[in-house]
């Protein structure tokens, strides 16, 4: 189960970090406002959780 939820939080964290360096910049870049919005929203929302996550685990541990 650890391993799972660790997994789970490192997948999260990459995908955080990739919608915050890849899809915001192509997104502000053509001038799509609300697709830039809902990847800024998306991003910050996985690195929540996956840091919750990764809390959890330290503290459970």
């Amino acid at each position: 189960m650890v391993r799972l939820l660790g997994s789970i939080a490192g997948m999260l964290l990459f995908s955080a970090i990739l919608l915050l360096a890849v899809d915001v910049r192509i997104y502000s870049s053509r001038g799509w406002l609300r697709e830039h919005k809902y990847a800024t929203i998306l991003a910050w929302s996985y690195g929540f959780l996956s840091l919750l996550l990764i809390i959890g685990l330290l503290l459970y541990i």
